[in-house]
């Protein structure tokens, strides 16, 4: 599919979404069924994750994963829109994406931009240029999905799997 019909599929599942989303409320920090945030005294592997326009690139690393490890994301904004990395399950995603939906405005812009760094403890928000690290210990096996829940951003490429054994 070529990125100009993406686009317009991705705004259009945002203006479905808004809506509902607005009654979700705020954002809060959760428990993830995809583990917790980690000790880094405890970091059993480092994976570099660059975020460029709709794409992710992990460098070749292996997003497989032990139950119980422990991985530090170094996650680098290499392009010019506001990115974020998260962790979890897909429902997990599909919730966060709702939100993230009901927080920006008819642009697809962040309508709280100054409040990023409080979200949930499982994503990092990236500014353009900018490099954020998060640690987190897989706490149950399982397959689980890390993206970037910025309106439209997932739908246009920005997501994988990780699975944890």
């Amino acid at each position: 599919m070529r990125n100009s019909h993406k686009i317009v599929i991705a705004l259009g599942m945002m203006s479905l979404t808004t809506a509902a989303s607005w009654a979700h409320g705020g954002h809060r920090d959760h428990d993830s069924a995809a583990g917790e945030p980690g000790d880094a005294k405890k970091v059993t592997r480092t994976v570099n994750v660059g975020a460029d326009e709709y794409e992710f690139d992990m460098h070749g690393s292996d997003m497989t994963f032990k139950t119980g490890e422990t991985v530090k994301f170094v996650v680098t904004n290499k392009g010019t829109l506001m990115h974020e990395f998260t962790i979890g399950t897909p429902e997990e995603q599909a919730e966060h994406q709702k939100m993230m939906a009901g927080m920006s405005d008819k642009d697809g812009h962040m309508a709280h931009d100054d409040d990023m760094d409080s979200m949930a403890t499982n994503s990092v928000h990236v500014r353009p240029g900018e490099t954020k690290t998060l640690v987190w210990t897989f706490t149950h096996p399982g397959t689980f999905e890390y993206g970037c829940n910025f309106p439209g951003h997932a739908m246009l490429g920005m997501e994988g799997k990780i699975v944890v054994q």
